[in-house]
């Protein structure tokens, strides 16, 4: 399988470091920063089952571990907050300690949701009129890549494309925004 001349520039959201990305696909730097990420995702998918457990199930009381997955605090804050008597709770023995959910949400806010629901993608008119296309051969030798390349990511990305005649048309406004223009040969 020969080697990508696709080079774009991006950023790893993970640890903000510049990269080179030899697919339009590629989103992190590195395998380590694509670890990282997918880690924190399932934590967040964890906790985020367990608030919505305590949400349908109705309960008032949760406990401290539960309050920890939930919260932007530490045990030794909400321990502080029940000596205080600051937070209602219920000590069931001396090692299950049960806190008050209304109380706690009054004080720390909820942790923030890092998993962003993506909007479902709003149906858009392109005008395949040939004088706003490029051709797939064109597009290949502008960007350096195999018409194969094109045809690939003209597909992943739901790109629309029109033949007319032994040409195979498709708008220059989303193949710029697909290959953001930089690697242009002019």
């Amino acid at each position: 399988m020969g080697k990508s001349k696709l080079q774009i520039p991006k950023i790893c959201p993970q640890c903000g470091n510049t990269f080179l990305a030899k697919t339009v696909k590629t989103v992190y730097c590195s395998s380590k920063c694509n670890w990282m990420a997918k880690n924190e995702r399932r934590k967040q998918q964890r906790k985020q089952k367990v608030l919505d457990r305590i949400k349908t199930t109705g309960t008032e009381y949760i406990t401290i571990k539960q309050a920890l997955q939930i919260f932007t605090t530490t045990r030794s804050t909400i321990r502080r907050l029940i000596i205080k008597r600051m937070v209602a709770y219920r000590k069931l023995s001396p090692r299950k300690t049960f806190v008050s959910v209304k109380s706690l949400e009054a004080l720390f806010p909820l942790r923030p949701e890092t998993l962003v629901k993506q909007n479902e993608k709003e149906s858009h008119i392109f005008d395949i009129n040939p004088k706003h296309c490029y051709t797939i051969g064109e597009v290949s030798i502008k960007f350096g890549i195999s018409e194969k390349s094109v045809y690939k990511h003209i597909r992943d990305f739901s790109i629309p494309m029109r033949q007319i005649g032994r040409f195979v048309y498709v708008p220059k406004v989303e193949i710029d925004k697909i290959y953001n223009n930089k690697n242009a040969k002019k």
